[in-house]
């Protein structure tokens, strides 16, 4: 039995970790109504910064998300000027097309810089927390509760500010939005450098427990993708449940069935999901047009 437990508490941490690179594509997909195949390439972008950080100044990629966070914003922000924003009022494969050339650019441009090499840093705690018979990694414990305080803050700020309301204003009619006096384009950009802003808080978690390479990202963006379909398009909380399933769901497969098998089951349960609830474990009827899920 404890190791059922010790299972299942696992997967709950590493799928908060999951969850937490989710968010910002929730958050994107939600009122942009666009999905960033490129997601996986800033994740790769910013767990090198938090690398660099961390051998050139010898600070942990807890304390150096102070510099990645801000930096994967500004990032985003260009990205959104230069590749997303002459795009949005083009056909919908427009987009899509213009994030997959992005990713491939991006990923050739590390393969070039940093080659094929593994890159990692040694552990930052050197023992886990012990509870009776349980062992819980504290890197995934500070992972899952950063997780949670993002998830609680950015549901705060989109229901209680100025900027959440005026987020939810243009998700719900951008145009009436436009007439009211919001700035539809520049809540666009916010989104979207927003986003990317969270993937380098993500980063910065994962880098205690990954290692990171160029096409690092092409592993966790499959992830990301069933993570906000599996909890709802365009649902926060729905990402932090679908990130929380899918951890489960990989630890008890790779330890009762294969390792090898991990990634099956949680697509398995994916598609089932799809098949019996369209919309999501909380997603609402008619989120993947419509956007956020308020």
């Amino acid at each position: 039995m404890s190791t059922f437990i010790q299972l299942v508490l696992s997967g709950v941490l590493i799928g908060s970790v999951y969850a937490l690179m989710s968010i910002g594509l929730t958050l994107i997909f939600g009122v942009l109504r666009i999905v960033n195949f490129a997601h996986g390439e800033f994740l790769m972008i910013a767990m090198y910064g938090a690398w660099a950080i961390s051998q050139l100044f010898g600070l942990n990629p807890y304390i150096a998300a102070i510099a990645i966070v801000p930096a994967m914003f500004l990032f985003g922000a260009v990205v959104y000027r230069l590749v997303i924003s002459p795009a949005l009022d083009k056909p919908h494969l427009v987009v899509v097309f213009a994030t997959m050339a992005l990713s491939i650019f991006l990923q050739n441009a590390a393969l070039m810089a940093m080659t094929a090499d593994l890159r990692d840093i040694p552990p930052i705690f050197g023992r886990s927390l012990t509870i009776g018979p349980i062992y819980l990694k504290i890197e995934l414990l500070l992972g899952f509760l950063i997780t949670i305080l993002c998830t609680v803050a950015l549901q705060w700020m989109i229901k209680k500010t100025y900027l959440g309301k005026a987020i939810r204003a243009t998700v719900q009619d951008g145009e009436a939005a436009m007439l009211m006096g919001i700035p539809v384009p520049r809540i666009f950009l916010i989104t979207f450098a927003g986003g990317s802003a969270l993937v380098g808080l993500a980063a910065c978690v994962m880098m205690p427990l990954f290692s990171v390479f160029p096409s690092v990202g092409l592993n966790f963006v499959l992830i990301a993708f069933v993570i906000v379909v599996l909890g709802g398009m365009g649902s926060i909380e729905g990402a932090l449940f679908g990130g929380i399933c899918v951890g489960v769901m990989q630890s008890l497969s790779s330890y009762y069935i294969a390792p090898a098998f991990g990634q099956l089951f949680f697509f398995v349960l994916f598609l089932l999901v799809m098949v019996f609830r369209p919309n999501g474990l909380l997603g609402q009827q008619g989120a993947a047009t419509v956007g956020m899920n308020e």
